[in-house]
């Protein structure tokens, strides 16, 4: 698959970067073994030796030792140590050589000229880190000693260096050009430094992996905190800001070696919580972090270097990480082995610098800055690593995204099958459904006008009869009675159906035009019978309203219907009012019925609402604010004195209507 071959390529690239590594320690090392023309000697360790006369006394009577290599380690000492360069005639020296002592952080090296038959060497020259950059010899990184030498004649040179972090010295003489083609070597590596730096920052910003822990940008400070680490190490920090104090020169080494730790930490422990290291294991690194600070403040108050108090720290750090890498071994819980193999490069190559410290190993290049060269390797590896996973987790996000895509045009199709397939089958549903209700309006309407009819004829024989002079037996008289109450029953059912028939069909169109209130409301009261206790309450000015006279009038008749259902005894006056109010015709039904409970006022207007009180529907008080609304009004309900309820219907008056017919909020 495409996404393992992106693994791959990641893994390819690291060995490739480890290969080229171990060539490089191999090859500084080897050349280190090669002949020079030049000799070094070195006083052994134990040699007490106080001055530089003193030195060259111990160097003519063959007490110092011929080093077979450009270095020489003796551990952490307050010993100082002593060299002795010597340019045999006749070597074919330049006139202008230069000699290196390193590394940078050597605290200070004094460069002698031995005269032949001189006893008393002369100080040419001081350097050293604790020197300031400035008043060097030459304004270097490291200690660069210029010297003009007679290629006729030998030269011999002496060397006293002292260091509070570790005796190891290792030194080069080169010409003008050799020189100078080592410091472009040192801007190029500063460069691929800084660039493998800013690569590690840019990739963390693109990278999302692991993005609880941060795992990206922990790794991008770590690195950072690498480089910096590597800048100070190598003298960078100390040139650049030209600091006359060594003290603030010694806070700014703590301050950077603390601050690599805890990015180092960091990037750990992020690490370790996605593989789920023991919670022991970061505990102690989180302590050895924050402990760094304190060592080398203890150092400094020593009288070493800080940097010896932050090697306490690292160590401390490196094996927590050793033992947690054993046991995850053990468990069969490491995912990566190969990148153990960086790791492990990484500790011997420290090892290898420590031991060729003290002088167990030859102090060569390549056991002096292999461990730098083994770090930033692993380094590399982790962000190939990193580029690996961001490339295998685009490419499976690009997979996931087009079979999502694929599925959603699938469900889509689906869905657009389904949906065709129902909208037919409810159109089908609904002109069924309006077939069956036009018969059954059409029913409706046709029995309704059919009984009204033939109830009318039924009412006006009975009405004349009760205009014969001779009165009627009573038997027949409660017949007729009976006869007349069961004509106005069905009389009014008929006007009812009829009522419900036109509030269908006008609901849809409703027919709006200028209304005389008042005869309109006496037109509505003559569907009622006179014996009916309706009392009306009409404003004595003209009042002019804007609607449909037919929906109107379905919703005055349900309001009075209601409130007659609604009276106490069936006998009380239930009272019609007309009122104008500020742009709206108000009409209110009062009863004297229960009234309506507060809890049911915000509802009783709702559909299929019922209190419980008596036979209902539900529908009626919904009509009746349907009504309202479709003339731009408004239906209420409140409570009437000394008892029953007060309805109230609002609806626009004529003269607020608009040329065009339109209508203002009222």
């Amino acid at each position: 698959m495409i996404v393992q071959s992106w693994a791959r390529v990641g893994r390819n690239l690291a060995l490739l970067a480890l290969v080229l590594g171990l060539s490089t320690i191999y090859g500084l090392h080897y050349a280190d073994t090669l002949s020079r023309p030049w000799v070094l000697h070195a006083s052994p360790k134990g040699l007490l030796t106080l001055d530089a006369e003193q030195a060259l006394q111990q160097f003519r009577q063959g007490q110092f030792q011929r080093l077979s290599g450009p270095g020489v380690g003796y551990g952490v000492t307050t010993q100082a140590l002593w060299l002795v360069l010597e340019l045999p005639a006749g070597q074919h020296f330049s006139p202008r050589q230069f000699v290196t002592v390193s590394p940078a952080l050597l605290d200070r090296v004094d460069l002698y000229q031995v005269l032949p038959d001189d006893p008393v060497p002369h100080l040419r020259s001081t350097s050293g880190y604790q020197v300031q950059p400035s008043l060097r010899p030459l304004a270097q990184r490291q200690t660069v000693f210029d010297l003009h030498i007679d290629d006729r004649l030998p030269t011999t040179w002496l060397v006293r260096v002292q260091s509070r972090l570790y005796t190891a010295v290792l030194v080069s003489v080169q010409d003008m050009g050799a020189h100078q083609v080592g410091e472009f070597v040192d801007g190029f590596l500063l460069g691929a430094a800084l660039f493998l730096g800013l690569m590690s920052l840019v990739l963390s910003a693109v990278v999302r992996w692991g993005s609880p822990d941060g795992y990206a940008l922990n790794l991008s400070w770590m690195v950072l905190g690498f480089m910096a680490f590597l800048a100070m190490w190598h003298g960078h920090w100390r040139l650049w800001l030209d600091w006359a104090s060594p003290t603030a020169a010694a806070l700014l080494d703590a301050t950077v070696a603390s601050a690599t730790l805890w990015a180092f930490y960091r990037w750990a422990a992020s690490l370790m919580r996605l593989k789920q290291y023991p919670a022991w294991v970061l505990s102690g690194l989180r302590w050895a972090a924050f402990m760094s600070p304190l060592a080398c403040a203890l150092a400094l108050q020593r009288g070493w270097s800080p940097l010896l108090g932050a090697t306490v720290a690292a160590a401390a750090m490196i094996l927590l990480i050793f033992v947690a890498v054993v046991l995850q071994s053990k468990h069969g819980r490491i995912q990566s082995p190969i990148y153990l193999v960086f790791g492990l490069m990484a500790l011997v190559q420290v090892v290898i610098k420590v031991l060729a410290e003290r002088g167990m190993l030859p102090y060569t290049s390549g056991t002096a800055y292999g461990w730098q060269i083994a770090l930033a390797v692993s380094c590399l590896a982790l962000m190939l690593d990193l580029l690996a996973r961001a490339m295998d987790e685009r490419q499976s996000a690009r997979l996931e995204r087009d079979r999502l895509h694929a599925m959603l045009l699938q469900e889509k199709a689906q869905l657009e099958w389904r949906v065709k397939d129902r909208a037919q089958a409810l159109s089908q549903a609904n002109e069924t459904l309006r077939l069956t209700e036009g018969s059954q309006r059409e029913l409706l309407s046709l029995a309704s006008h059919e009984f009204r009819t033939p109830a009318a004829m039924i009412k006006s024989t009975l009405d004349a009869m009760a205009c014969v002079e001779q009165p009627l037996p009573p038997g027949v008289a409660q017949r007729v009675e009976s006869l007349r109450a069961a004509s106005n029953r069905l009389i009014f059912l008929a006007n009812k159906l009829i009522a419900h028939d036109r509030w269908r069909e006008l609901s849809l169109k409703p027919q709006l035009r200028a209304i005389q209130a008042q005869e309109w409301v006496l037109e509505v009261m003559g569907d009622y019978d006179d014996d009916v206790p309706v009392r009306l309450d009409l404003a004595e000015e003209d009042i002019e309203m804007w609607g449909d006279p037919v929906l109107l009038r379905i919703a005055l008749q349900t309001l009075i219907d209601n409130a007659l259902v609604h009276a106490a005894d069936g006998r009380q006056a239930v009272r019609v009012g007309l009122a104008a109010g500020p742009g709206h015709a108000e009409i209110t039904v009062i009863d004297a019925g229960p009234g309506v409970a507060d809890a049911d006022k915000a509802q009783v207007f709702e559909r299929f609402f019922s209190s419980g009180s008596g036979p209902s529907s539900g529908l009626g008080l919904s009509i009746v604010a349907a009504v309202a609304r479709m003339h731009g009004g408004q239906a209420s309900v409140s409570d009437a004195l000394p008892r029953g309820a007060c309805f109230h219907l609002r609806v626009p008056l004529a003269a607020r209507q608009e040329p065009g017919g339109g209508q203002h909020a009222a």
